[in-house]
């Protein structure tokens, strides 16, 4: 009947299965799939597997580095809330994540990158963790598909958001109208080109404060606020606390992240 979603049916597992080792086919398996990122997560959002290309974007050296650690320990709080809003609503539910374009980390910029996520059911049926896999947007998604001249949009900011820009360098750069960049962002990704820019200068500002002991003013020079007052303040509409603050609640709350491997 329409609506109601059908529960996995438990089957015996066959000797074949049971003689496996734990995962072992998941990593070796999207290793091999290009541009996938896999991972595991337990019903903490904790990490318990992910293949190497996972862990190289998250920016550390070995899956053992991983395991154990959540999206906070290696993402702002503005992002790491919404990934992991996304693992308790689909391990609440039992109902799968697909296909969902969401903004992640990539280095010290953010990218759009497509993700599903699947709950992960013991032999009780009860949900346990979740399996996810995300991979780049390209153009020849459907995201991109009507409107390229956003991904040209996106590779700029992404190139150039330590530097000044405005409304007119995005609608030089797509070939649009300055109205037109406005409208389509929206549309594409449910926000306006400025704030894409603000969260992708938030993103580059927090690795320097969890990975450097940089000052506040010369961060906020690198990263394109302009001055310690402007990042400070984006600090406290987006995160609702200070860039000093975030750097302390790091430093004493978690683990130190390495510097980010670069693809």
């Amino acid at each position: 009947m329409s609506g109601i979603r059908a529960m996995p049916q438990r089957q015996p597992a066959l000797p074949f299965f049971r003689n496996f080792c734990p995962s072992q086919m998941l990593e070796a398996l999207f290793d091999a799939v290009p541009d996938a990122h896999f991972f595991m997560k337990d019903r903490e959002s904790r990490f318990q597997a992910a293949n190497r290309s996972f862990v190289r974007l998250m920016g550390v050296s070995g899956t053992e580095d991983l395991l154990g650690r959540t999206d906070r320990d290696f993402s702002a709080d503005f992002l790491a809330d919404a990934f992991m809003a996304d693992d308790r609503r689909v391990m609440d539910t039992g109902d799968p994540v697909l296909n969902q374009v969401e903004l992640v980390p990539t280095g010290d910029s953010l990218d759009w990158l497509t993700t599903t996520k699947v709950p992960l059911y013991d032999a009780n049926r009860k949900v346990v963790g979740l399996a996810g896999v995300m991979r780049l947007t390209k153009d020849s998604d459907a995201l991109y598909l009507n409107h390229p001249e956003m991904h040209r949009i996106v590779d700029f900011i992404r190139a150039n958001y330590r530097r000044r820009i405005l409304a007119a360098d995005l609608a030089r750069v797509a070939e649009i109208s300055v109205s037109s960049v406005e409208r389509l962002f929206r549309k594409t990704f449910g926000m306006p080109p400025n704030r894409y820019l603000k969260w992708t200068r938030l993103n580059a500002a927090c690795q320097a404060l969890r990975d450097t002991d940089h000052p506040l003013g010369q961060i906020a020079g690198e990263c394109g606020f302009g001055d310690q007052t402007s990042m400070t303040r984006d600090f406290r509409g987006e995160l609702n606390l200070t860039p000093r603050r975030y750097r302390l609640k790091f430093r004493n709350g978690g683990p130190k992240r390495r510097a980010p491997l670069k693809n």
